[in-house]
């Protein structure tokens, strides 16, 4: 197997999320990488920085929380965290990220926060896994 000092982990405060931060973090304690976090807010109109709506400021403030437990974690680990949140499909901008950022791999859960469900994967984890082309590791 390559050696993995890249990895991108999908972050949306589900324990799906948690539990692949855990394999990252294992993964990049094996072969001395660095994990990038990545929370997406499902909204276009976000402005991460400067939220105008009381929803943007929330789901912006959730993403820097969700963030900045998953930095201690890894600290906590002796793994360097990056953090990124990212605004509009969840799906389209994790790949778009991590072919941008050159990641190693991509670890998510295979269900998040979201309400709607699919049989076997969340779809956000289906979107990710039928159209990257970085390999990506499903956690349950």
């Amino acid at each position: 197997m390559a050696e993995l000092k890249n990895i991108m982990v999908a972050l949306d405060g589900s324990n799906s999320s948690s539990k692949a931060l855990d394999h990252a973090i294992n993964l990049a304690r094996q072969g001395q990488g660095v994990i990038t976090g990545v929370f997406v807010i499902p909204l276009f109109s976000v402005n991460v920085a400067k939220p105008k709506s009381k929803l943007g400021k929330a789901l912006a403030d959730a993403g820097k929380k969700i963030l900045e437990n998953a930095k201690l974690r890894c600290a906590k680990n002796g793994v360097l965290f990056y953090e990124k949140i990212l605004c509009g499909n969840e799906g389209f901008k994790l790949v778009s990220f991590a072919k941008n950022k050159k990641a190693d791999l991509i670890v998510m859960g295979s269900r998040g926060q979201s309400n709607v469900k699919e049989f076997i994967l969340g779809s956000v984890s289906h979107y990710v896994v039928h159209k990257s082309p970085i390999p990506v590791l499903i956690v349950k």
